[in-house]
């Protein structure tokens, strides 16, 4: 899956040696190096994420993805992905996990698309991923709050967390877009029919990036507040020492009178008080296990 080409006759992606400079290519990392006409263009491109040159433009946007962590469920994945278009062609690289997707979800229908279409098409699509991971992020931070709320453990709030980072994460993406396009906009001569492109595309990343920069400034708050909980482990040791003095609250309740100046049954009795601790240690031992099964002790 090195190099791709689109055959519009076939309608169908085939296989392809090398970019020709002529059509829509998929290419991976490793088929850049078989293409000297791509790779200088590509290593310039990566150390400045634009570079403009006539009617050529070569950019380098970040894409944002979903992924599934062992430790922390649903989480964001930056990925890179560069397009490098001329008149007549649109070369794409990005990483082969990302190939399909892009096949997939990106381009769909090609038979009777311009280059010049698929470039807004491919942009439009990796401004839209920001704002679809978003969107899956904070349907997980509303999970998660609402479970907090009966939650023995730290595990919520760490997840809290992360999410809260990757939404922070996309607002930096967005912008560098934002930056890159704004840049591309600049170099791009007023006439040509890329420049409408652009300017569309820059518009969408603006609105974009002004959403998801309210959903992450709404959740910072909260989370700095959930940071200091879980550096000083508050959480589960509140939790757990509630837990603990409301087992021994009943029976030391219960004892309490026979400490006190009142005539009681059986407070003469030699063995009254070594009684009324196997009580105690009874009913808190009782309890206990009870919890143990609900999972307050679980951390």
């Amino acid at each position: 899956m090195g190099c791709q080409f689109y055959d519009k006759a076939a309608g169908a992606w085939t296989a392809a040696e090398h970019y020709t400079a002529d059509g829509l290519f998929l290419l991976t990392p490793e088929a850049v190096y078989r293409c000297p006409q791509l790779e200088a263009v590509l290593q310039h491109c990566s150390e400045q994420r634009l570079y403009c040159r006539d009617t050529e433009i070569t950019l380098r946007l970040p894409v944002a993805l979903l992924e599934q962590d062992a430790r922390f469920g649903t989480v964001a994945r930056m990925e890179h992905l560069t397009l490098h278009y001329t008149p007549r062609s649109l070369a794409i690289l990005g990483e082969e996990a990302l190939i399909p997707t892009l096949q997939r979800d990106w381009l769909g229908d090609l038979r009777h698309s311009a280059m010049d279409e698929l470039l807004q098409r491919v942009l439009l699509s990796s401004i839209y991923s920001h704002e679809r991971v978003a969107r899956v992020l904070v349907e997980r931070l509303q999970v998660l709050r609402m479970a907090l709320k009966t939650a023995m453990g730290n595990a919520e709030l760490r997840q809290i967390v992360v999410l809260n980072r990757d939404l922070g994460e996309l607002v930096i993406a967005l912008r560098e877009t934002g930056l890159i396009l704004r840049d591309a906009l600049r170099a791009t001569a007023g006439e040509s029919p890329v420049y409408p492109l652009l300017d569309a595309a820059l518009r969408e990343q603006r609105r974009i990036e002004d959403g998801v920069n309210l959903i992450h400034q709404r959740y910072l708050a909260v989370t700095n507040a959930y940071n200091g909980i879980i550096q000083n482990n508050a959480h589960t040791v509140m939790k757990v020492m509630t837990v603990w003095l409301a087992l021994l609250m009943m029976p030391i309740a219960f004892i309490m009178p026979w400490h006190m100046m009142t005539p009681l049954p059986l407070e003469h009795w030699h063995y009254l008080w070594f009684g009324l601790l196997a009580y105690v240690f009874g009913v808190t031992w009782l309890f206990a296990r009870w919890a143990g099964k609900h999972g307050f002790f679980s951390m």
